[in-house]
């Protein structure tokens, strides 16, 4: 009964020890991490460019658009993950016309300029001309001083009798 209870309370501890230990890590040759670390050290971060200008060129097919901006037209390529807005509606390349103002947020890849969002400026509506006052009359508006009594119009009515 004894060995019985021995063994009970040593099997889960042992079984808890060797759970417990931890095994060394596995690592590569020094000179390949070394070698992995300067070449992710070389590649210079993503930069988002900002481009405002008018649309002067679409291609669908290409998923292609040419913006005049204050440098120069610039080449945006469109994908399939590009967001593109007309005013607050989500569109499509294919909707957009040369003409409009644009806004594009785009990355340089492998010397391609890679659109990420393009926003089209809905045009204005048309302002409508303001409501044109009545002419004024041709009575002058009548001065009431306090010594004088108001005049007939402006009386108030009396009540019948």
């Amino acid at each position: 009964m004894k060995g019985r209870c021995l063994i009970s309370l040593l099997l889960p501890m042992l079984l808890l020890c060797v759970s417990c230990t931890q095994q060394p890590e596995k690592k590569g040759a020094p000179e390949k991490v070394a070698r992995a670390k300067a070449a992710s050290a070389k590649k210079s971060p993503l930069k988002i460019i900002h481009l405002a200008g008018e649309t002067t060129g679409i291609n669908p097919r290409a998923g292609k658009l040419t913006i005049r901006g204050k440098d120069g037209d610039v080449d945006i390529y469109a994908t399939e993950k590009t967001i593109i807005h007309i005013g607050r509606d989500q569109s499509r390349l294919s909707d957009i016309t040369a003409g409009n103002r644009a806004t594009v947020k785009y990355l340089e890849l492998d010397g391609k300029n890679i659109a990420r969002s393009i926003f089209i400026a809905r045009e204005a509506p048309e302002e409508k001309e303001p409501p044109k006052d009545e002419p004024p009359s041709p009575q002058p508006p009548e001065k009431i001083t306090p010594e004088q009594p108001p005049s007939d119009s402006q009386k108030p009515p009396l009540p019948p009798s």
